[in-house]
């Protein structure tokens, strides 16, 4: 069966009307565009749980950096979705996202300078405003959110909860993987070879310094250490150091002495865009035996074909 393709929000607001009125349960999954198959495993697990499974394609331009232009195809996102599980797509344009008197943002007070935002100082007042703009539109049962982007998965789960929606289950859904490590991310897709390969560094990585931690080492600065020194076993050729953070999932301040649960997140630049990746260890088991993990067969995301 076909998935429908709301084309404006006064289609998708009438047909959610309706599947709400009808009883359904909703999943919701909110995207860029440029769908992948870490896409594809949220849509999976949202059409196993739910009735329905409503899907957002909008390249958010209020996290972008400033005039970054997001490339996806919205004919191939949308097959890819239907294909995946999703029922009902919304397609919407940026003018009726953001009218020209709209002036309503989310603030959570210095989070949103901390982690990401250090690097990227205009992505979560952005991201975490249009994330919970799109569960408050969409109303779902259950609201999927990959554990790659760590800092939105909190910021949201904790916005829904300051306003009082906590009604609305937030599905922390574990990181898709390749075998060497890499989190599957779209701007991962067709970089030469060894530019892929030098990035998987930044898993083993973050699991050398979850090893040095289950071993009793609890400085940051030491962890720090670690981390930066598997980066750079061999010379970056390809990325720089942006900044590597041990971070509370509270407030994502950095402690001198690090307990559960805590963040591992680096950050890469090529000097043109942003690269990262982070382990979040939420408890003593996690630590122990690694975080949850949705691996694929490949062992590396595709590359870029030469010419």
């Amino acid at each position: 069966m076909s998935a429908v393709i709301w084309n404006s929000l006064d289609e998708a607001k009438k047909g959610l009307k309706q599947l709400h009125k009808e009883g359904r349960t909703i999943g919701s999954i909110h995207t860029l565009g440029a769908l992948h198959i870490g896409h594809g495993k949220l849509i999976e697990l949202s059409s196993q749980e739910n009735d329905c499974t409503v899907i957002s394609i909008y390249p958010n331009v209020k996290q972008l950096a400033p005039g970054a232009k997001y490339e996806y195809d919205i004919k191939k996102d949308c097959k890819f979705a239907e294909e995946h599980g999703a029922t009902h797509i919304i397609c919407p344009k940026t003018e009726e996202i953001y009218p020209e008197d709209f002036r309503t943002y989310l603030d959570q007070g210095e989070c949103y300078k901390r982690l990401n935002g250090t690097a990227q100082p205009y992505l979560f007042k952005g991201m975490i405003t249009m994330s919970v703009r799109w569960i408050l539109f969409t109303r779902p049962t259950r609201t999927y959110w990959g554990l790659k982007d760590i800092g939105q998965v909190i910021l949201v789960e904790r916005a829904l909860k300051d306003l009082f929606q906590d009604d609305i289950i937030v599905r922390e859904v574990p990181t898709v993987r390749y075998k060497s490590g890499i989190a599957i991310s779209s701007r991962l897709m067709n970089l030469p070879e060894e530019k892929i390969k030098e990035f998987s560094r930044l898993n083993l990585a973050c699991e050398k310094a979850r090893e040095a931690l289950l071993k009793g080492e609890t400085k940051s600065s030491k962890i720090k250490e670690i981390i930066r020194n598997e980066l750079t076993k061999e010379p970056l050729k390809y990325f720089s150091i942006e900044y590597i953070k041990i971070a509370e999932p509270m407030d994502f301040t950095e402690p001198e002495n690090i307990t559960l649960p805590i963040i591992f997140h680096i950050d890469l630049t090529d000097g043109k865009k942003m690269y990262f990746d982070g382990l979040f260890i939420r408890n003593q088991e996690e630590l122990q035996n690694g975080t949850p993990v949705i691996w694929l067969d490949d062992e590396y995301p595709p590359f870029k074909k030469e010419d």
